[in-house]
This record gives structure tokens, sequence and C-alpha cells, in this order.
């Protein structure tokens, strides 16, 4: 049997016969191998045995892939894979989840206070225009603001978070500092602003102040503090240590208090001169620090509150039968009790305030205690029982008229509505000439 030759030893047992036209090819010298790489279409693809096909190396490919690929996951590994895979996807998603809303609550709870502090700032009003903001005071119901806002402080009327007005009369004010203290003459805005205790320097770009952004309604702003520095005030008296900012500030943000993250006051936005050297001071927004706002707060004259609340009537603790109240006496003449139509006497037909706004009264000092929590303006109802029968009253609370001979403080008003005091004020004191004093005698 004749040996066979070098190009059948290379053949593959396996290989199909070499067809007539590819052993032409090899004949001529072109390799099937080189042919093959070239069929794939890269060069770098693992050399082919001398003699194997086109052919035989696709069915190769086809019967065995795993020899030119990576070996895939048996099915059943796969589906546990891709069940871990999602489990671990969703655990990823839900803390991202908890992530995100512990941040959105950690910045809501930040700006709670900040929101809340809106509700203690009030837009000052002269004649229906805005010409700066005011603070309410927590548990005082007056207003601090700049003095360069109010000037002589007539006019003046705060528009408070619900939309409402109240009029306002100046109670005391620090021309150094440009600071007055508000009083209102009816009504009373119970959300007000405590003092806090953070030191601007150190607060940077957490505090912030308010500015009007429509008709009674404003917006926080954020606060750029320089530092400290002394500054000129009214009648040339240096401000040391007044806050400087760096914030462009409107004139309507004048008086707006200067907060911190937690809604507490620091410092009030008023004006003040810059002292450069070589050049005319100019008036600029500056922040009263909060210790110069307290030292101003404790030298307000007693007489600087809000008018009391007034019925305008005299009575005494009674019991008609069953009822037990406040027996009318008398009625002022100019009082809202005697326009509402209550009945003074001693006999049965008198009225017996019996309850104001469902709050039981046995005593007249019961009956002041619950006027006196109440402001001017304020609307009460009283129970009453007279001739036999219960009935219900709603009145407006006023103000006591002035005692005949009285001065009124300036810009209060009275009941005519006309401001007083302010005439008082302008006219010049009289001053008696002094006497020409006789000639010293010559020495002779």
């Amino acid at each position: 049997m004749p040996f066979p030759s070098s190009r059948a030893r290379h053949r593959h047992p396996s290989s199909p016969p070499v067809p007539a036209a590819v052993g032409e090819a090899s004949r001529m010298g072109y390799t099937p191998a080189v042919n093959t790489r070239r069929l794939l279409g890269t060069a770098s693809s693992p050399p082919v045995p001398r003699g194997v096909t086109v052919a035989g190396l696709a069915l190769t490919l086809f019967l065995a892939p795993s020899a030119f690929a990576q070996a895939k996951p048996p099915p059943k590994e796969s589906a546990e894979a891709a069940r871990a895979a999602g489990q671990a996807a969703r655990a990823a998603a839900s803390m991202a989840d908890e992530v995100a809303d512990s941040e959105i609550e950690r910045a809501d709870s930040a700006e709670a206070p900040v929101e809340n502090a809106r509700n203690g700032v009030v837009t000052l009003e002269r004649k229906g225009k805005p010409i700066g903001l005011g603070t309410v005071l927590q548990g005082d119901g007056r207003i601090l603001t700049a003095l360069s806002n109010v000037g002589h402080g007539n006019g003046i009327d705060a528009r408070l978070p619900d939309g409402s007005l109240m009029p306002l009369r100046m109670g005391h004010s620090d021309r150094a500092w440009d600071l007055a203290l508000l009083v209102p003459q009816s009504g009373r805005w119970t959300q007000g602003l405590r003092a806090g205790s953070t030191d601007a320097r150190k607060s940077g770009a957490s505090l912030r102040t308010f500015t009007p952004v429509a008709k009674g309604e404003l917006a926080p702003s954020r606060l750029i503090v320089r530092g400290l520095r002394t500054m000129q005030g009214a009648d040339s008296e240096l401000l040391r240590d007044a806050i400087e900012l760096g914030s462009r500030l409107k004139a309507t943000d004048v008086g707006s208090p200067i907060i911190d993250d937690g809604g507490r006051v620091v410092g009030m936005v008023a004006r003040a001169c810059a002292p450069v050297p070589g050049q005319d001071c100019q008036t600029v927004p500056f922040g009263v620090p909060v210790t110069a706002v307290k030292a101003f707060l404790r030298t307000v004259p007693r007489s600087a509150v809000p008018p009391a609340p007034w019925l305008g009537l005299q009575g005494v603790a009674a019991d008609a039968g069953p009822v037990r109240g406040v027996r009318v006496l008398k009625l002022h003449p100019r009082s809202a009790a005697a326009a509402a139509g209550l009945r003074a006497g001693s006999g049965e037909l008198s009225d017996v305030i019996v309850a104001v706004d469902g709050s039981p009264v046995m005593t007249p000092e019961a009956l002041a205690s619950a006027v006196n929590e109440r402001a001017v303006g304020d609307s009460v109802e009283l129970l009453l029982f007279g001739g036999g029968k219960f009935r219900q009253v709603s009145l407006a609370l006023t103000a006591a008229p002035p005692e005949p001979g009285a001065k009124q403080p300036a810009g209060s008003k009275s009941q005519g509505g006309k401001a007083q005091g302010d005439k008082q004020l302008a006219k010049p004191p009289q001053v008696r000439p002094l006497r020409r004093a006789p000639p010293a005698p010559r020495p002779r």
C-alpha cells in the first residue's frame, strides 16, 4: 500500500474530502488556513490545522462554540444569579430613596424655622405705599423697625401676614442706632420673633433677611456679612461693632430682622454712614447687633404701650337667682357697652354680664381680666341676663377717651380720627424776654 503523501497526512480524519478546487488551490500555494482567517475577518484567529476546510471550521464552531467563546452558566444558575442581582438592585434603590428622603427632611427642617419667622415680620406702609419692614416682638406685640423708615411716626400702618392693616404710633426711638419702636393702636398680632445669641460674624451665609416680593408677601434671602466695623450714626455718634453687610439691599428691606437658621433675631437692618477717608460719608444699610437692640428695648418708657381695651362700665358681683355674674351699675355715654345697648341700674331690669366669649365671669376682677387679654379693636361676645331673659351682644373694644385736659402721645389719634400731639410738638415754647441789665457805672 503506498504511503500517503504529506498533504494527505495533514488532513483531519473527520474532515470531508477536499474538493478538487481546494486541492488545486493548495497546489498553487494558497493555504486554506490563511483563507479561513480572511473569511472570519480577523488576523488574530487561532491557526487552523492545515488541510481543514472552511466548511469544516464552520461546522466545528457551530457544534463546539466553547472552543472560541466563554462558556455560559447553566440556566438554573443564571436564574439564581439574576434573582440575586435584582434583589441587590432593589435594596440599593431603597437605600438611595431613604437617603434622599432624609436629606429632604433635613432641608425642610432647616427651612421650617425661617418660614415660621416670616409670620413675625410685617410690611410698614404710609398711605398704602411700602416704606420698610418691621419685626413683631414675641409676647409683646410691639414692632421694632428703623427710625429712618418712619420719620415722625405719623400715618404708619403695619400690613400683617394675613393682609390686614394695623395702625401704629411712635413709642420710642434711638437716633444714633436708627431704631424705633412702634406701638399698635388697635388689634394685636400674636406671632412674633425672639432674640437669639448667635454671633453674626461667625454665621456668614446662614443668616437671612426678608424682602417684599408682593403686596404683603415677603421672601427670605441669604445675607452676606463682611464683619464688624465702626460706623457713624445720627448726630455724628460712633457706632462700634456695627455689622457690615456685603449683600445689596433695597430701600424697602430696611427694618428687616437678621435671623439665623433657628429663626431667632441676631440683628436688624438699619441705615448709617460708612466713613471713607477723603470722601463724603455715604449712608448705607448696616446691621444693628442684637446687643444694641436689647439695650434699646431696656430704655423704652412705660408709657410706650398699646392702649388698654375698655368696656366703659362699672359693675358689682351679683346673684340673679340661679345666675351669677357682674351687674352693670353705670355706663360711660361714649363706651362700646352703651352703644351696644347694655342696661345699667340696680334693679332686675339691669343687665348681668354672665360670660365673655363663652368664659364665665362672676366678679368685676374676672371681667377686667377677660377684657385685658384682648386688644383695642377686638370683637367680644357678651352673654347677658336681664329682665328674666338671656341674650347675646357683640361689640368691638375701644380705647378709653382721654381725660379732659390730658395730653395724648405724639402720633396717637383722638376719637375724631385726627392726629394729636403734632401741634403740641410743633408749637414753640414760650420764652419770656429778658430785661436788659442797666449799664455798669463808669469808674471815676
